[in-house]
């Protein structure tokens, strides 16, 4: 049990992966391809409780649990999303698209599966976990913050590959918009004094603001354009970001997040 442990923590980032893709990849041949929401969370409370124990739970918990914040964040969370998404299917129509059927609000029945099954729950796996453990280890490095959320945004697209291949989403949303997705929430995280909370209110007000800007907007290749069109956008918010930071994504933030806590293999 002790080679195990040792094993698991020198390699936790890995192991994470790993667990989180199997974990959440089973459902793919009986579910059309869609993936298990949950995976990531399970994969870093396992990999948490082999090598930190309740300690490190408690320290994922707390990340996940801390609301005290400026006001705010609560709106700018919300805000990026609501802002590239209209920006988008306004200039989709400037181009010509025609619209058939225009935005309206989801079913609370939609946003209740959303809230208990949607991407929300991604966030303590890859932002509770992952993210601070990787600026962990690229702590001594100038842009370390910067590739720790690159390494995440690579671990992220990774894991909608499925999507991809079952024709779900384009090529673009996993190459392009995972990434871009990652650099927005890095910052979010860090600003924030390292809340997940904040970030998975982030992710859930993009899946319900997807839900409003849906595909029975467009049809055909405008549609297509559309989705082109706010994975650019949003992709240039992410850069906007990196670029006002100076590559830090917000780093003096980040000392202040609860620490990732490893225990020493027994």
């Amino acid at each position: 049990m002790n080679t195990i442990r040792s094993l698991i923590k020198k390699n936790s980032i890995v192991t994470f992966a790993i667990l989180a893709y199997l974990l959440s990849w089973w459902s793919v041949p009986f579910a059309d391809g869609r993936i298990i929401p949950y995976g990531p969370a399970l994969s870093a409370v396992i990999v948490l409780a082999s090598t930190a124990g309740r300690q490190g739970l408690s320290s994922l918990w707390r990340r996940m649990t801390h609301w005290r914040l400026a006001w705010y964040w609560y709106l700018i969370a919300p805000g990026i999303i609501a802002g590239y998404q209209s920006l988008a299917f306004m200039l989709n129509v400037l181009l010509g698209a025609t619209v058939t059927n225009y935005p309206q609000p989801p079913a609370m029945g939609t946003i209740i599966t959303l809230l208990l099954l949607g991407g929300v729950w991604e966030e303590p796996g890859w932002t509770g976990y992952a993210l601070p453990k990787l600026q962990e280890r690229f702590a001594g490095r100038s842009n370390g913050t910067l590739l720790a959320a690159l390494a995440v945004g690579v671990l992220r697209a990774i894991w909608h590959i499925p999507l991809y291949l079952y024709g779900h989403i384009p090529w673009f949303d996993v190459v392009v918009f995972s990434i871009g997705f990652q650099l927005i929430i890095a910052w979010l995280f860090n600003r924030s004094s390292g809340s997940v909370l904040i970030v998975m209110w982030f992710h859930l007000a993009s899946n319900i603001f997807g839900a409003i800007f849906n595909s029975s907007m467009f049809t055909g290749a405008e549609w297509k354009n559309y989705y082109a069109l706010f994975v650019t956008l949003a992709s240039l918010i992410a850069l906007g970001i990196v670029w006002r930071s100076g590559l830090k994504l917000g780093r003096n933030g980040a000392q202040k997040q609860i620490p990732v806590v490893d225990r020493k293999a027994a």
